[in-house]
């Protein structure tokens, strides 16, 4: 019994990883958003952004900075971000979904 209901809990977590996974072009996306708020310079290295595929920042009309970073292919994603507070306010990307993807 014991096990039967082992059995049972387990198929229902692996199939609940399947199929709500989503696609890898949403959990690229996911990836992105998770970062809102947190401050730039403390993003862990294993987590986008990463400091080595900056390309280049820009100043924004509302003071803000837009910081733009290359992924892969035609993929590159920006992060605008607070100069003040150093936060990241909001992401974006451009570029193919194939390529603006993380494997879930």
């Amino acid at each position: 019994m014991v096990r039967n209901c082992f059995l049972i809990i387990s198929a229902f977590l692996i199939s609940g990883c399947v199929f709500f996974a989503g696609s890898p072009h949403d959990n690229f996306i996911g990836h992105l958003n998770y970062q809102i708020g947190n401050n730039i310079d403390e993003v862990p290295y294993y987590q986008i952004p990463h400091r080595e595929d900056l390309i280049n920042s820009k100043k924004l009309p509302n003071g803000n900075i837009e910081n733009k970073y290359k992924y892969r292919g035609t993929c590159r994603y920006f992060y605008e971000i607070n100069p003040e507070t150093r936060k990241i306010v909001s992401s974006r990307f451009e570029g193919d979904d194939k390529d603006c993807s993380i494997n879930p």
